[in-house]
């Protein structure tokens, strides 16, 4: 089970409903996990709060056949990658800031300090195993072009840019050491990619199942 706090307006105004501020948004998915968890777990779960109501809920069927659903909590926000590192299965490093003007762009954070910091947060309550949300895919001999675009898109310095772990481009070599390297730095394990990367990264899968 994979959970955010939602970023974009139109996710809300998909459920019919303004989107909160960051606070609201944070309180609303801590709320919205714990209950879920629980509701999983085979409990009577009742709250009356102002991010969330449930009155004697009870998810009776259908019932999971696996003794526990594994959780997935999605963040780059302090607080719920502390939350998420006490309490879910796997911390999601999105890297995602502030959201844009046009309600679905964001700032990144992208800067190796932050990610240092992002990962010290999902490190200091628990044992979640990491992933990233890749952004960007490309194989290819010529990566110092891609980075410089991507470089000049996000506003994030070069040397900086080839050791995020948002991002894979390069030759197959290159992929698989960045994926090594992340590995040995940050402890991210797993990956989270967009449909598209799936061809250009099925040739590596052996090579990095090895990692």
């Amino acid at each position: 089970m994979g959970l955010g706090a939602g970023h974009t307006p139109a996710e809300w105004d998909a459920v019919g409903r303004r989107r909160p501020d960051v606070r609201g948004r944070v309180e609303r998915c801590i709320a919205v996990a714990e209950a879920t968890v629980r509701l999983l777990a085979g409990e009577k779960v009742t709250i009356d709060t102002a991010e969330l109501v449930m009155l004697n809920a009870v998810l009776d069927k259908p019932r999971p056949v696996q003794d526990r659903i594994p959780l997935t909590l999605g963040t780059a926000n302090s607080r719920l990658l502390r939350w998420a590192g006490e309490h879910a299965d796997i911390v999601s490093l999105t890297g995602f800031g502030r959201t844009l003007a046009d309600g679905h762009s964001h700032d990144s954070r992208w800067r190796l300090d932050q990610i240092d910091a992002q990962v010290e947060l999902a490190r200091s309550g628990g044992s979640a195993a990491l992933e990233a949300l890749v952004q960007h895919v490309e194989v290819t001999a010529d990566a110092e072009a891609v980075f410089a675009a991507r470089a000049q898109e996000n506003g994030v310095r070069l040397s900086d840019l080839r050791e995020v772990p948002f991002l894979l481009i390069g030759t197959a070599d290159e992929i698989v050491a960045a994926v090594r390297r992340n590995r040995e730095r940050w402890g991210i394990t797993r990956y989270a990619v967009r449909r598209n990367a799936l061809d250009p990264l099925g040739p590596l899968l052996p090579r990095l199942a090895e990692i």
